[in-house]
């Protein structure tokens, strides 16, 4: 039938000739040739057909296979996000209300913040799910691709504990990005990130706050919010 290769089976093909119309094969009999002890013309008919159809058996099962680490691979980052942002007064940011509903997300353990002198969790959200050639991008830096239509993120920044000593959103949609730390105080990082365990190979995440500024900014005047609740796999990022 075929040799395997990879995650595939490789199936060998040969020429098939199909029964005439309007003939009847039945693939439970064959016709042997009483004097040289070769298939009759009726025996062969049957094999050829017999051999169809083990080709499309082989050619679905090939298919099953490669289609499986693409699904894995999505399944692995899925996981449903909310941000909300309403902005009352602002001279740079568009008025308004705007939400974005994420349905993947992709962490990384970093030091690429503050010169590499703290480590960090960067929890990206897309609204795209992340398959295998979107996380080998990410793996490279490279999120424009799967950014596209708006993302956010949450930076989460480790003391040598790795617990979160401050925590950075980051909102984007077109025509608008907002970057705010939302919590940086033992209050507030009680009150929104009590639900959190990392343990080098995994995070879990269950969030829900919001940033407001002060009612009576000259500058602004914005209320930004986020509900996350997450497990998946942290991918190690840390430049030595």
């Amino acid at each position: 039938m075929g040799s395997p290769r990879g995650n595939s089976y490789e199936v060998s093909t040969f020429a098939v000739v199909m029964p005439p119309i309007g003939k009847s094969v039945s693939l439970s009999s064959f016709e042997l040739n009483a004097e040289n002890g070769e298939l009759g013309s009726e025996g062969q008919m049957n094999m050829r057909v017999f051999g169809i159809i083990v080709l499309l058996f082989c050619c679905a099962f090939s298919t099953d296979i490669y289609s499986e680490p693409s699904q894995s691979t999505s399944q692995e980052f899925q996981t449903r996000a909310l941000f909300n942002l309403a902005v009352q007064k602002s001279q740079v940011l568009k008025l308004g209300k705007s939400r974005l509903e994420t349905k993947s997300a992709f962490v990384t353990y970093t030091n690429e913040f503050f010169a590499g002198k703290t480590h960090a969790l960067k929890v990206q959200f897309f609204t795209q799910p992340i398959v295998e050639e979107a996380r080998a991008r990410l793996l490279r830096d490279d999120n424009h691709e799967i950014s596209r239509g708006g993302y956010a993120a949450l930076v989460l920044f480790l003391d040598e504990r790795n617990q979160i000593w401050q925590a950075n959103l980051t909102y984007v949609i077109p025509g608008t990005t907002i970057v705010r730390t939302v919590a940086s105080n033992r209050e507030e990082l009680t009150k929104y990130f009590s639900d959190y365990h990392f343990d080098q190979n995994r995070l879990r995440l269950k969030s829900k706050g919001s940033y407001n500024t002060q009612p009576d900014s000259k500058e602004e005047i914005l209320t930004l919010s986020w509900y996350t609740d997450l497990n998946i796999p942290v991918f190690d990022k840390i430049k030595k």
